[in-house]
């Protein structure tokens, strides 16, 4: 047995199977106490609960009545009665602390003492040392509570005798199992690595006859397991290894071969990777040339788009002009026939003419105005600069208010001060007639009664917003999210472009820095648009 423990193989294993045992040992030990302590300390704890659940239900009618000499009583006699109790506590909420103990009571000042803290605590018991009777308790703290509403607490110091006596049962039991188990562990820690060992050290003979040129040694190690596997094996290696030398020195020659070849292979992968370096070279010198020029090719395609969405509007803007011209042609058609009738009846003279000339000069003159209006309307402006809320928003509803009155739909504007930002007004404009006239065309395609359009103005911390809302029952869900995608319309063929959205949405968040969205409200849709203001 000596012999076997000076193997070191065999005292490694003895000693790492046994701290193995020993370790699961301890573990398991460790769970047992901690189990069976929190087991003794809760059955405890269940004691404490269990008699301030049965003072507090036979004491509820002296508690609600305040009849503190009952519950004295009631409380000194069940304490006597009870030999686990050392003392047993009264709190009232706000109160003074009254302290029972065997054939004694007293009224403390609560303030003093340490149960205060347990009473909003996260813990209602422990363990500690008592203040009144000098000896480790149980102290359980117990909410009162009458009709959900806290009434005070109880703190019960109970005592640990019991308690004591089980842990020591526990502690002696346990040490006991362990010498048994420590004795077992040493046993089966032997009888195990003796069984894996024991075969290992004759290969390890038979290993070292061979490295000294003995090629007649054999492993005779005949068991049912991987040891005798591995013992034939061994045997069957030294057969072979002569055909195996000759088969490396073969192999040899062949891996000279194949590393020549394959030197000739990586020379020309090489080769062609400098032909690639060279061309990424050549292309990074180009790619910044080739990123200005997409860029130029995506800011001609943008202002394309917001000259095709202006010229998309020309057919609703003509139709503007015609219903802004309609009114100042009648009156001309008047001034004239007036001018025909007067010289029929002889009654034409100077003042008459020049009259009617007046007249007929601030028609033309209202007229020539209402097509500077349009032509400023589609002029571009080119630098980003300071203009009025208020002054672009009538500019836009100068241009559309004759089509709302004609049909039928009713503009209230509303702002409370002129607020300046910082963008392209005519551009500006342009969002805002685009979302007007979308509002019209829903009003008028779905036949509103009381078609009505509310824009308002709002200022925040850096932004001004301006809402405009309709009554024409909102945009459907499944649609809402893609009316600011390019070419995409509800409207019929001939229309709608489905770019006035998109444009407007490009010129209001990307070229002047502002947000531009869409929801439903109660009545119809709400359009958002924010712009920076002015600093």
């Amino acid at each position: 047995m000596l012999n076997l423990f000076r193997n070191k193989l065999f005292g490694k294993l003895f000693i790492l199977i046994f701290l193995a045992i020993l370790l699961i040992l301890l573990t398991f030990t460790s769970q047992v106490i901690t189990f069976q302590k929190k087991s003794i300390l809760e059955s405890l704890y269940s004691e404490a609960k269990s008699i301030g659940d049965s003072i507090s239900f036979v004491k509820k009618d002296d508690m609600i009545i305040d009849n503190e000499i009952g519950l004295l009583e009631f409380t000194l006699k069940f304490v006597n009665q009870n030999e686990r109790i050392e003392t047993f506590l009264i709190s009232r909420k706000d109160g003074n602390l009254l302290s029972i103990k065997k054939e004694k009571w007293e009224l403390l000042d609560k303030s003093k003492n340490f149960y205060k803290k347990n009473e909003y605590g996260t813990s209602n018991f422990k363990i500690v040392e008592s203040l009144y009777s000098n000896k480790r308790v149980l102290i359980y703290t117990y909410p009162v509570k009458i009709s959900g509403l806290l009434w005070g607490w109880y703190h019960l110091e109970l005592s640990l005798q019991e308690y004591d006596k089980k842990i020591d049962e526990m502690y002696n039991n346990i040490i006991f199992l362990a010498l048994v188990l420590l004795l077992t562990s040493i046993f089966l820690s032997y009888l195990i690595a003796i069984m894996i060992t024991n075969p290992v050290i004759k290969l390890s003979k038979v290993s070292y006859e061979i490295s000294k040129g003995d090629l007649t040694q054999r492993a005779n190690i005949k068991t049912n397991d991987e040891i005798g596997e591995l013992s034939v094996t061994f045997n069957k290696m030294l057969d072979s290894l002569e055909y195996s030398q000759k088969e490396l020195k073969k192999s040899q020659m062949e891996l000279e071969k194949r590393v020549e070849l394959r030197t000739r292979e990586l020379k020309k992968v090489n080769e062609s990777l400098e032909e690639k370096s060279i061309e990424l070279k050549e292309l990074n010198e180009n790619l910044e040339h080739r990123v200005i020029n997409e860029i130029s090719k995506r800011q001609r395609q943008e202002d394309l788009l917001i000259q095709q969405s202006k010229l998309a509007s020309m057919g609703e803007m003509i139709g503007n002009i015609a219903h802004q011209w309609r009114q100042p042609l009648n009156a001309l058609g008047l001034v004239i026939q007036n001018i025909q009738l007067t010289y029929m009846m002889g009654d034409l003279d100077d003042k008459f003419v020049e009259k009617s000339v007046e007249k007929a000069n601030l028609l033309t003159s209202t007229m020539s105005k209402t097509i500077d209006d349009f032509r400023n309307f589609f002029k571009p402006n080119k630098e980003i600069t300071e203009f009025s809320l208020d002054a672009s928003i009538k500019n836009s509803l100068s241009l559309i208010s004759s089509t709302f009155e004609y049909n039928g739909i009713t503009i209230d504007y509303k702002i409370s001060k002129d607020i300046k930002v910082m963008g392209f007004p005519n551009e500006f404009s342009q969002v805002i007639l685009n979302i007007l006239t979308n509002s019209k065309d829903a009003l008028v395609d779905k036949k509103i009664t009381n078609a009505k359009v509310l824009i308002e103005i709002k200022k925040s911390n850096k932004y001004a917003c301006v809402s405009i809302k309709d009554n024409a029952g909102g945009i459907p869900l499944s649609i809402i999210e893609k009316i600011f995608e390019p070419y995409f319309t509800t409207k019929e063929e001939g229309k709608g472009t489905g770019i006035g959205l998109y444009m407007s949405k490009i010129i209001i968040e990307k070229n002047m820095n502002g947000k531009l969205f869409v929801n439903n409200t109660k009545e119809g849709a709400e359009f958002t648009v924010s712009v920076p203001l002015s600093s």
